[in-house]
């Protein structure tokens, strides 16, 4: 009687044939250099803008790490992951996680510990390029995620900032929700121009307030009172008069007094 096994395991399953590399596949590169049908068990690929057509575009051998490039036809490399050949052999070590060009989780490759260090001896220090038609995968692991919404913001040094972001209006910038739309207001910052004053020197002192009279600051409000009178004269010379934005002071002459 013979035994048949009607649900093998999947790994098990899977060792013959090209998954997830579409069957036409020739894992192997113009320069000869060919990638094992039984390297991946399975995969799952879905960078963000990504697009159909995924294959394996590159892998790249640096020090003790080798990482796989994934490539489409329409954006070249979307993604990528490592495998460091000194990782510990456990449940984990065979399942390639993937990322986007912003680091962003963009899918996995599943393989085995035990095949993925023997690489070690087949790929030197370097890079292996392929082509589509060489190392594409099955349109089932693929998902191409729509870029159509805002996921993320990119700063001008190349940073992307996703998930959980507060935005915080300053300088004059007031943020507020709308019927779940962002508006923004730039009313101004009547402040800006002492803030500028605070932080630079040249060329804005000519143009920043009083900061000291004499070495004395000005009270918990900023402000400087200047009075004129005492007690040595009932009919003092010195006049202080406010003009537009400017304080005029000027001596008058005065009965009995010369020169």
């Amino acid at each position: 009687m013979v035994d048949q096994i009607l649900f093998p395991p999947w790994r098990n399953e899977q060792y013959f044939s090209r998954y997830p590399f579409v069957d036409s596949a020739s894992l192997k590169n113009s320069a000869g250099v060919e990638i094992d049908n039984a390297l991946f068990d399975d995969a799952v690929i879905h960078p963000m803008g990504g697009a159909a057509g995924a294959f394996l575009g590159m892998i790249s051998v640096s020090g003790r790490v080798i990482t796989f490039h994934i490539y489409d036809s329409e954006n070249g490399e979307t993604a990528h992951g490592d495998f460091d050949f000194d990782s510990a052999d456990t449940p984990q070590a065979g399942l390639i996680k993937l990322v986007d060009n912003y680091g962003r989780p963009a899918g996995a490759l599943v393989s085995d510990h035990d095949r993925l260090t023997a690489l070690a001896g087949v790929y030197g220090e370097g890079e292996y390029e392929f082509e589509r038609a060489q190392t594409e995968f099955v349109a089932a692991v693929v998902i191409p995620l729509p870029n159509i919404a805002v996921s993320g913001f990119l700063l001008p040094d190349g940073t992307a900032i996703g998930g959980d972001v507060w935005l915080v209006g300053e300088n004059g910038v007031v943020l507020t929700l709308e019927d779940g739309a962002i508006r923004v207001d730039i009313p101004g910052d009547p402040y800006a121009k002492k803030k500028d004053c605070d932080e630079q020197d040249q060329p804005l002192d000519p143009f920043c307030g009083v900061r000291t009279i004499n070495e004395i600051p000005p009270d918990e409000n900023g402000d400087f009172k200047l009075t004129i009178g005492g007690n040595e004269a009932t009919d003092p010379a010195l006049r202080i008069e406010q003009e537009a934005s400017m304080i005029k002071i000027k001596l008058l002459g005065t009965k009995g007094i010369t020169e």
